[in-house]
């Protein structure tokens, strides 16, 4: 039994350490500088933060075909790297003169990067891996920590260097990481494993020209929609019903147990869509609760309150290990959880989350005022439910869709992590007071009844995640008996 990963595997998550750096940075920051900076309200700031998320995700449906069809994963993988990098140095430089358009035009330009090069990790990483591969679980769930680590680090520091040393000086950051990324793959390309029959050809300037093109066209595009944010939802809502029109026209061409395995994949994917949509209010409603209403200090020891976002990839990297040895250890004795079990499980502890900071609002000081344990708790219970459903989504894509297709559902995986993020920035508005002045008493109540619907709104979700797993676990079992059939009656024939 191989319980080594391949080289590719440490390759990409030493690159995935260093985007998350980058991206996380940005992530932590980026709702607070929209206000504290632009002037922005907070409802359209979080539109704003939903808006950049969701193109960066949607755009990865582009970066998904690019890489089965045109470029190849391992060349997307290095542009995605450099784009991100310039859209991360123009904010900064939108910081230091003091011009706002440019903060835009470096968002577009980093969620096009994104768009392009963050498909292509899973997709090499399951191509590093033979089929059915038990180490495959682990291997994701590890690639999920590392890029929680880096995430840890970003959501800690970024805040402490924005505020002790500039806006600027975490931007730069973002930067210098995705610098390191391209000097990365540079000096160990050939040694990462080709993921797709694009990757082995070479490709002609012409193709290469147009790319370039296009991409730079793209991040007009995106730079003009997240500064007129309802033509970018409705964008989002068309590049939607045309994703799954395609995946749609791609079962026709499977066979009755592929086309099985795919409609498990779609139904997956839906129960991804409610996570993530809880999951956006970690950097939404989460986080300003926890600058209105959570002591900004641990054990005596002061602290910025938006560096609570820290919680959450923090107990990930705690939890991670834990999970990918329990994976793999049932998996040998063929007792894990069922995929769409994890899923039903997950979304449950989601809803206990949400009941744990609703529940806060009842141990508030005199001047409402809650000890840290009330923002920690709901981020490790988060992490749980966020290893169980977003960590395993991609292990679940590599298990259920057909590897011809495999870069272009990531894609379309990701399309879940757009329309959650638009979601997820308007039900996180909801919490807001919009220009009432609410004293620190009145926020705790506010918050506390806001987390309690949206607790009950992901029990009932969870809910029917766990009266679906059944009826999953059996069309995923009747492909198995059925694949067992075929082979068997070929051998007799």
């Amino acid at each position: 039994m191989k319980k080594r990963h391949p080289l590719t595997f440490y390759i990409l998550c030493s690159c995935q350490f260093w985007w998350a750096l980058s991206f996380y940075s940005l992530w932590a920051i980026l709702p607070v500088f929209l206000g504290d900076e632009l002037g922005i309200d907070q409802k359209t700031s979080f539109a704003t933060f939903g808006a950049f998320a969701a193109l960066g995700a949607a755009m990865l449906f582009v970066g998904g075909w690019l890489a089965d069809k045109i470029l190849g994963a391992k060349r997307t993988l290095v542009w995605g790297f450099a784009f991100q990098g310039i859209g991360y140095f123009i904010i900064a430089y939108s910081a230091i003169t003091a011009q706002p358009h440019f903060v835009f035009v470096g968002l577009g330009t980093v969620a096009v990067g994104r768009g392009i090069g963050s498909v292509a990790p899973p997709t090499i990483i399951a191509s590093a891996y033979e089929k059915n591969d038990p180490r495959l679980d682990g291997a994701y769930t590890l690639f999920y920590m590392v890029n929680n680590i880096g995430a840890f680090i970003a959501q800690l520091g970024a805040p402490i260097m924005a505020y002790s040393i500039g806006w600027t000086s975490a931007f730069i950051l973002s930067g210098i990481g995705m610098a390191v990324n391209v000097i990365t793959y540079f000096l160990l390309n050939k040694k990462i494993t080709d993921a797709t029959e694009a990757d082995k050809r070479a490709i002609p300037f012409k193709t290469n020209s147009l790319f370039l093109c296009g991409a730079l066209i793209a991040v007009a595009t995106a730079s003009y929609l997240l500064t007129n944010l309802p033509f970018a939802q409705l964008a989002l809502a068309i590049a939607a019903l045309v994703i799954l029109f395609l995946i749609t026209k791609e079962m026709k061409k499977e066979q009755p147990t592929s086309r099985k395995r795919m409609i498990v994949g779609l139904v997956l994917m839906g129960q991804a869509l409610a996570f993530f949509v809880l999951y956006n209010q970690m950097p939404t409603s989460l986080n300003f609760f926890a600058i209105n209403n959570v002591e900004a200090e641990i054990f005596g020891i002061a602290i910025n309150p938006v560096s609570y976002q820290s919680f959450n990839p923090l107990w990930v990297i705690f939890l991670s290990p834990v999970l990918a040895h329990i994976y793999t250890t049932l998996g040998e004795k063929g007792k894990d959880l069922s995929m769409p079990g994890k899923f039903a499980l997950g979304m449950l502890i989601c809803a206990s989350a949400f009941a744990c900071a609703g529940f806060s609002q009842y141990f508030g000081d005199e001047n409402g005022m809650l000890n840290p344990f009330w923002i920690a708790a709901p981020h490790f219970l988060f992490a749980i439910g966020e290893l169980l459903i977003s960590a395993l989504g991609l292990s679940a894509i590599a298990k259920l869709f057909p590897s011809r297709i495999r870069g272009f559902i990531y894609g379309a995986w990701n399309m879940t992590l757009a329309l959650a993020s638009v979601a997820g920035a308007w039900v996180a508005g909801l919490s807001s007071s919009g220009d009432v002045e609410m004293t620190p008493v009145e926020s705790l109540a506010s918050y506390g009844n806001y987390f309690y619907m949206l607790a009950i709104a992901s029990a009932v979700v969870g809910v029917i995640c766990v009266y679906l797993a059944p009826r999953l676990n059996k069309l995923i079992e009747t492909d198995v008996d059925e694949d067992i059939e075929h082979k068997d009656a070929q051998t007799a024939s």
